[in-house]
């Protein structure tokens, strides 16, 4: 997959390729020491700490750092375009993704908000270099067109390392729609319209896969707080 254009130096090129594909790659989002300091972070959190490496859902009420995280301007700014208007922050979960990892089935994020439709998109932070065979993400260009689609139930057993809705369903999408695999090299985010399908593989590697997920929402619009999430506004 070949580099896209910044949306910060080339703003026309990168949001087409976003309203067409449904998501994008901004390269150097962090610096290196900055994604070195999250994962340092991280490693502070329960979940790393009682040896469980499960998600940890909103770390940034717990912890300033990820607070900063989450009021990035660089990453604030890309969301105001993405969204169309002043952005809110919405919801943060750190992944750890150790060795042996059950990846997460294939989603649109919406089905969890039920944000109206183009106001909500995610940061896909990758804190260490991300791939097929390190849990990197499956995307499946074009699908947010088709608006919220229907899901089918799973009946895979949890995983205890991975997020408790992992595999609880996976979207059904038309066969039209082809999977890529993008590599997201650290200190890249991956930006994800709220409706577009996607998914992750297993880490099938030695390494834990470090990645800070960010999600937004355009102030002021309805969404579902969630019951284990328990989403709330977060002024940037």
């Amino acid at each position: 997959m070949s580099a896209q254009a910044s949306i910060l130096s080339d703003r026309k090129t990168a949001l087409e390729h976003y309203q067409e594909n449904g998501f994008h790659i901004e390269y150097n989002a962090l610096t290196a020491q900055e994604c070195d300091a999250l994962i340092a972070a991280g490693k502070d959190l329960e979940n790393a700490k009682n040896g469980t490496f499960r998600p940890q859902m909103m770390p940034h009420r717990s912890d300033p750092r990820f607070l900063q995280a989450l009021k990035i301007p660089k990453i604030k700014n890309i969301i105001e375009m993405l969204v169309g208007g002043t952005p809110a922050g919405l919801q943060t979960e750190f992944f750890f993704c150790k060795p042996g990892t059950r990846g997460f089935s294939m989603h649109q994020d919406n089905f969890y908000v039920e944000a109206p439709y183009g106001v909500f998109a995610s940061a896909w932070i990758a804190l260490t270099d991300t791939y097929k065979e390190k849990g990197g993400l499956i995307v499946y260009p074009g699908t947010h067109k088709e608006g919220q689609l229907a899901t089918r139930k799973l009946s895979l057993p949890p995983d205890a390392g991975q997020d408790p809705n992992a595999n609880n369903e996976e979207t059904i999408i038309p066969e039209k729609y082809k999977p890529i695999y993008p590599s997201v090299p650290k200190g890249a985010a991956l930006f994800i319209h709220g409706h577009l399908v996607h998914s992750s593989g297993a880490n099938t590697t030695s390494e834990f896969r470090y990645v800070l997920l960010n999600t937004y929402i355009r102030a002021g619009e309805p969404f579902r707080p969630g019951r284990h999430a328990q989403r709330a506004e977060v002024a940037l």
